[in-house]
């Protein structure tokens, strides 16, 4: 869908940015804000068998986020697990990447009136795009991709046998969306569950659409019925169902957020609800002070990785056992 208009005079250019975990349906969430109106640009990452019908991420900024990640020592992955620093922001050589991200923003979206992203880990770095964003004079509106973290670990599992168990799918969720959830309180936002996503499609655009305070056009009621009958489809929701082996293994932590999104996605509760603020203030904390503990797993993810360490396994599974019989 391509937006033709351009700003007003008096009008205020809006982004629409996709955050959430991976494997929590941002793809095809992002397909379907493309089709409210939101100009995502022509430089789309194109799909691979991870997302056969594509990842709907510029690549520019999706190169601007990954080396964003490893300027602060992360994993452009997504598989690090530490917090960052609060002094980090004042230390670390991210300025250039500022500048860079503005440039493109710009050239890319000029005086588009609604534009939008995605990409990976964009919450995770989310002080870097408040920045950005602040520095466009955009207003900008989170959307918040929310999918039951048991069929986040069987997504992950299809992928990466390790990223996959419960334990480790479950901190990366976490350290992706708690410790700046906070700053959506000065936005608009609101969640979209994925499982209701992929039911009933056409419905959760046009309560995105009211959620956001988006126009509803001829147009876009045509495209939101493109998204519905022909991009979503039944092989696109892999995972049904609950494991009551990986629901004993779920952590707390991520329980108690699954919760808040599920009831943001529902409409159960509002933004502004000062229970939901409390809440997840009270889960940062909780989270943040397994900052240790995330920084050693990171340390032993990384030595078990090198190739001195998968040539040492491997060496050592090929050893006879001396105690055999």
């Amino acid at each position: 869908m391509t937006v033709e208009t351009s700003l007003t005079e008096h009008e205020t250019q809006r982004a629409v940015v996709v955050i959430g975990a991976g494997r929590s349906g941002t793809s095809t969430l992002t397909r379907g804000v493309q089709s409210l109106g939101v100009e995502l640009g022509n430089r789309l990452k194109r799909g691979t068998s991870k997302n056969p019908k594509g990842f709907f991420e510029d690549e520019d900024l999706l190169s601007i986020n990954k080396r964003l990640h490893y300027e602060f020592g992360l994993q452009g992955t997504g598989t690090s697990l530490r917090p960052i620093e609060e002094q980090e922001w004042q230390t670390r050589q991210w300025r250039s990447l500022h500048d860079e991200a503005v440039r493109v923003i710009r050239g890319r979206f000029g005086n588009a009136p609604l534009w939008g992203f995605k990409s990976g880990g964009v919450m995770r770095l989310l002080p870097f795009w408040e920045q950005v964003f602040d520095t466009l004079g955009v207003e900008v509106s989170y959307v918040i991709a929310a999918r039951h973290p048991l069929s986040v670990a069987r997504s992950r599992a299809k992928l990466s046998e390790v990223r996959g168990r419960q334990e480790k799918s479950d901190l990366e969720c976490l350290i992706r969306v708690v410790p700046y959830f906070h700053l959506l309180r000065s936005h608009r936002f609101t969640a979209v569950d994925y499982d209701q996503l992929m039911s009933e499609p056409e419905q959760q655009m046009y309560r995105l659409a009211e959620r956001l305070s988006l126009p509803i056009t001829a147009e876009v009621e045509r495209e939101i019925g493109v998204f519905g009958k022909e991009f979503v489809s039944p092989e696109l929701r892999h995972h049904q169902g609950e494991d009551p082996d990986a629901r004993a293994r779920l952590n707390p932590l991520i329980d108690q957020v699954w919760q808040w999104l599920e009831g943001l996605s529902s409409d159960r509760i509002t933004t502004d609800d000062p229970e939901l603020w409390r809440d997840m203030a009270r889960l940062r904390d909780e989270f943040l002070a397994m900052g240790p503990a995330l920084r050693h797993i990171d340390y032993l993810e990384r030595r078990l990785a090198s190739p001195v360490s998968k040539l040492r396994w491997f060496g050592r599974g090929r050893r006879p056992n001396r105690g055999a019989a």
